[in-house]
Formats: structure tokens, sequence, C-alpha cells
């Protein structure tokens, strides 16, 4: 059975305004090498993403943004998310 506990803080934002802010289950991302998911405990990472990035708020609710490129950093179940949008 699926745990809806949301144990990751997920910050996304662009140059203006913070798009998303907020715990989340899970965040999903694109970069050069395919999709990839972060979940509770992740290791440290950092990526350069593209095209969408998900947050799962729990197992049954998500919010996707769109985006051009932008670069994900995780550490310690913090993710934080610099974006540009699509044009």
């Amino acid at each position: 059975m699926a745990d809806n506990t949301a144990s990751l803080t997920v910050v996304v934002r662009n140059k203006d305004k913070i798009l998303y802010s907020g715990q989340a289950y899970a965040v999903s991302g694109v970069n050069d090498r395919g999709i990839f998911d972060i979940l509770p405990q992740h290791e440290s990472f950092i990526s350069l993403i593209k095209d969408k990035v998900t947050v799962r708020k729990n197992t049954r609710e998500k919010q996707e943004i769109q985006i051009e490129n932008g670069i994900l950093r995780n550490y310690k179940d913090k993710v934080y998310i610099y974006v540009n949008f699509k044009s």
C-alpha cells in the first residue's frame, strides 16, 4: 500500500515569483538522460532540467509545470528548482 505521507520540502521558482512551495511525496523531472524521480531519502543530486517538472503532492494529486529549462538541487529532502518558462 502506498504511503501518502509528504516528506520532501519543495520550492519551484523563476526569477519573478514562487510557483510552488510546500510538502511533496515525490518530484519528477526530465534531463538529457530522460525522466527521473526524487523520493524521500534520495542521495544529494543536482541536474539541469528541461520540458517539465511534476510535483506529486501525494500519491493521487500532482502539479505539472511546463518549463523551457532550469536547475534542480536536492539535499537532505529539500528540493529547490529554478526554472525558465517556455515561450
